[in-house]
């Protein structure tokens, strides 16, 4: 019985192992597949091998010029500040006093045009702005204390890239705000010497981001300073101070204009954001829950540049790193370019942000659309305080001479060393008499000549014109 089994187990089993041996070009088809299965190991490997080298390579040559390579040693890079020679702690102290009205009056207060060149307050609005200006007698008292320091840095911890937290910005800009509304309260009360001091008052809060390297304290600075230019536009069109007056106010204004700080503002922003592309699983669960309304109280919380061994090994977001440090590093060498070449800049983020979108940088194609934008709001600034500077400069050709240049070289060299140049094209800013008064003004981005054209208060969407910055004085 036993040998019955055994003979058909040997019958049955015989076919079975013929089946299970393949064919010779079955066994071709199996090693042609194994020899590109390892060669594409191989690839892979190689390629993730030149994309480490290749990045430690970009950080070696960003340290080795000196720069920041994450937000904690961005920290370190900003030179220190002694305690009793910050005068942002200072400032940080006139934030405290600041005082608004606990009812309705304190948005109207916050809706008002201040600084519109033909805006006119009713009687209500007068009284309303200067109760607000007295009531933060303090704060301004605390503010005017501050300036007296020549070193500004605010308490900010850069290690927390992306939830990084800057409150004093806001508070800024409101400080400077409110020195615009008594800059308007003096032209209004007829004292024509004291309003340039405001105006000087809101320069020097600008001038408090000086050494904040990044963009949003940047632009922040950059919407001061256009407030400043603003505040002395309208007060211009009212009352003229003397010599000597507009002879500080227009140093102050060519003192802003001298520095470039877009680079060190770009070297920043790479420093903060490179720990965005090397993100643990702890900080990937955190950053998707930031859009959800629970998260919004959520505690912020320090990037650490350690990657998810799995993401990191892939070398998903590290081409993707790759790909960003190289764009910055141009950016970063555009943006010291002298104007009109450094809005080249504007180009190559476009360029950058198209080609980030088709390789699948999605980081980058995040990151890289608002930088872009910020070249020509530099531009426009750079623009608006050489308007300025040239409108002071004016101003005291006509209390010397009685009368209005009929071009800019006439203020050349007695009130200015030369005609500044527009950042729009590389010609000087161009002046036109008007009926009663003038116009200073650049081309702005579109590059024409509109004779300077003023733009409307509320440009609406549909509005194809082409317009100019201006700087007009209509007396």
């Amino acid at each position: 019985m036993s040998s019955r089994i055994w003979e058909w187990l040997k019958k049955e089993i015989k076919p079975l192992r013929k089946r299970a041996t393949p064919s010779p070009f079955a066994r071709k088809i199996g090693r042609v597949f194994q020899i590109v299965t390892l060669l594409g190991l191989c690839t892979v490997v190689v390629w993730r091998v030149y994309l480490y080298l290749d990045i430690n390579s970009r950080f070696s040559q960003i340290r080795a010029a000196g720069f920041p390579a994450s937000g904690a040693e961005l920290n370190l890079w900003r030179h220190a500040v002694p305690e009793a020679d910050n005068g942002a702690l200072v400032l940080t102290q006139a934030f405290a006093l600041r005082w608004t009205f606990h009812d309705g009056r304190s948005n109207e207060v916050m809706r008002i045009k201040v600084l519109g060149r033909t805006n006119d307050w009713s009687p209500a609005m007068w009284e309303l702005v200067e109760a607000y200006v007295q009531s933060n007698s303090l704060a301004v008292a605390k503010v005017q204390e501050a300036l007296q320091l020549s070193q500004f840095r605010f308490p900010v911890d850069f290690s927390y890239g992306p939830d990084i937290e800057l409150p004093h910005l806001g508070n800024l800009k409101e400080l400077a705000r409110m020195a615009a509304f008594q800059t308007a309260l003096d032209v209004h009360g007829g004292s024509r010497e004291e309003w340039p001091k405001h105006v000087e008052v809101q320069l020097e809060l600008a001038g408090t981001l000086d050494d904040e390297p990044i963009l949003i304290s940047h632009l922040v600075r950059n919407a001061i300073v256009r407030m400043a230019v603003q505040a002395t536009e309208r007060s211009l069109n009212r009352v003229t101070p003397n010599d000597d007056a507009c002879k500080r106010l227009q140093s102050a204004f060519a003192h802003v204009g001298e520095t470039n700080l877009l680079p060190a503002a770009l070297v920043g922003e790479r420093a903060m954001m490179i720990p965005a592309f090397r993100l643990s699983w702890k900080e990937i669960q955190s950053s998707s829950q930031r859009d959800e309304p629970a998260s919004q109280s959520r505690t912020p919380h320090r990037y650490s540049g350690k990657p998810a061994t799995f993401l990191w090994f892939t070398g998903f977001f590290e081409r993707d790193l790759d790909f960003f440090l190289a764009t910055m590093e141009k950016c970063i060498s555009l943006a010291r370019m002298p104007f009109p070449e450094r809005l080249d800049l504007t180009n190559y983020f476009e360029t950058a942000c198209t080609t980030a979108q088709k390789r699948a940088y999605f980081l980058s194609e995040m990151l890289l659309p608002s930088l872009s934008r910020v070249v020509v709001r530099d531009a426009s600034n750079q623009a608006l305080v050489e308007l300025a500077t040239c409108a002071l400069a004016v101003e005291r050709f006509r209390l010397a001479e009685g009368r209005l240049p009929t071009s800019l070289k006439e203020l050349t060299p007695r009130f200015l060393d030369a005609v500044p140049i527009d950042p729009f094209d590389g010609n000087p800013v161009r002046y036109r008499r008007l009926s009663s008064g003038y116009v200073i003004y650049s081309v702005d981005s579109d590059g024409h000549d509109d004779g300077g054209l003023e733009p409307p208060e509320r440009k609406k969407a549909t509005d194809k014109d082409s317009y100019d910055i201006t700087f007009i004085v209509e007396r």
